[in-house]
C-alpha cells in the first residue's frame, strides 16, 4: 500500500485518512519527523513553510510531492523534475475563498471596519466615522493577474458594480468574463494606473513580478486609490508602499501577505489606520481539510491508475 507523509498545520492528514482505505497516511509533527519517514514514502504533502530543501535527498524517482498552496517558488521544482519526482500544486483549490478574502479586505477599508471595531470594543456609538467611508460601485478595479483567483475576483467584482479591467501576461489566451478591450499585458499595466481606484494583486511571484508594484506604480495611482494584495508579499515593494501611504500618494492598503512573514512587530503597517493586515489566511477556512482532501484524492486516483496528474508543474 502506498504511503503519504503529510506535514501541515491543519488536520488534512486525519481527513485524508478517514476518506480512503488504500493509502497509509503518516502525519509528521516536525521537519525531523518528515526526515524520519520520507525515505519510505511515495507521496509528500506540505505547504511552502513546511518545505526544506534537504528533503530532496529523501525522495526517489516516481515519488510525488503535492503542495497545499498555489504558489510554489519555495519548492525546487526543476531539481525535483530532474530526479523524476512529480510536483503538483493546489491550483483551483483557493479560488473562491481567496476571492472572498480579497473582498473582505476591500470592504474593511472602504467601510472603515477597523475604526468601528475599535468603537465596538469601547462601547462607543459615534456615527462620525461614517464621514470617512466610501463605496465602490462604479469605481475602477484593476486585477493584476487573471489566473483562477484573479478571474474569480473579476467576475464577482462586476456583480458588485465595479468597472473591471485586468492584466494578464498573455492576453491572447484569456477566456474569462472580461471583454477583450479590458485585458492588457504586463507591459501595458501602467496605462491603467491613472484611472485605477482599486488595484488588486493576484499575480504569481516570479523574477518578473518581484516588486512590480514599486514607487513609480504607486505614484501613478490616484491619491484616492487603494491596494489589496492576496498574491505574495514581494510583489509589492513594501518600503515604497509604506512611504506612499505616509505621503498620501494612495488612500489605503489591504494586505493578506507581506514581504517578511510573520510581519515584524516593529513594522509601521501594524499601526496605520489606513491599512488592514491579515496573517496570510486568505486560503484558509474551516472546510480547508475537506476541500484539500477532495483535490488530493482525485489526483491520488489518477496517480494509482497511471493517468497524468492535475496541476502538474514542470
Amino acid at each position: 500500500m502506498p504511503t503519504a507523509v503529510i506535514y501541515h498545520d491543519t488536520p488534512i492528514a486525519s481527513t485524508i485518512r478517514d476518506r480512503t482505505d488504500d493509502l497509509t497516511v503518516v502525519a509528521a509533527e516536525s521537519k525531523a519527523d518528515v526526515r524520519t519517514h520520507l525515505g519510505d514514502a511515495d507521496i509528500f504533502v506540505t505547504n511552502p513553510k513546511g518545505w526544506s530543501d534537504d528533503f530532496v535527498k529523501y525522495l526517489s524517482e516516481d515519488d510525488w510531492v503535492q503542495a497545499t498552496s498555489i504558489g510554489y517558488t519555495a519548492f525546487p521544482v526543476a531539481e525535483l523534475n530532474e530526479r523524476g519526482v512529480t510536483f503538483t500544486n493546489a491550483a483551483t483549490l483557493h479560488d473562491s475563498v481567496v476571492s472572498e478574502h480579497a473582498f473582505a479586505l476591500m470592504f474593511a477599508l472602504s467601510r472603515r471596519l477597523g475604526a468601528t471595531f475599535d468603537q465596538q470594543r469601547e462601547h462607543e456609538w459615534d456615527r462620525g466615522v461614517g464621514a470617512d467611508m466610501w463605496h465602490w460601485e462604479g469605481r475602477r478595479m484593476t486585477v493584476f493577474g487573471l489566473g483562477n483567483i484573479g478571474e474569480s475576483i473579476a467576475r464577482r467584482a462586476q456583480a458588485f458594480g465595479f468597472d473591471v479591467y485586468g492584466v494578464k501576461r498573455t492576453p491572447s489566451i484569456y477566456s474569462g468574463s472580461l471583454t477583450e478591450d479590458r485585458v492588457v499585458s504586463n507591459e501595458d499595466f501602467h496605462d491603467l494606473l491613472p484611472e485605477t481606484d482599486l488595484l488588486v494583486l493576484t499575480v504569481p511571484l516570479t523574477d518578473e513580478t518581484r516588486h512590480i508594484v514599486n514607487a513609480d506604480v504607486l505614484a501613478a495611482l490616484p491619491e484616492s486609490a487603494a491596494v489589496v494584495n492576496v498574491a505574495r508579499g514581494s510583489v509589492i515593494d513594501q518600503n515604497a508602499l509604506v512611504a506612499a501611504l505616509k505621503d498620501g500618494e494612495i488612500t489605503a492598503a489591504g494586505l493578506d501577505v507581506v514581504e517578511e512573514e510573520p510581519l515584524p512587530p516593529t513594522s509601521p503597517l501594524w499601526d496605520r489606520e489606513d491599512t488592514v493586515v491579515t496573517p496570510h489566511v486568505g486560503g484558509r477556512s474551516k472546510d480547508f481539510p475537506v476541500r484539500f482532501s477532495r483535490l488530493f484524492l482525485d489526483n491520488y486516483d489518477r496517480w494509482l491508475s497511471g493517468k497524468p496528474l492535475a496541476n502538474c508543474i514542470n
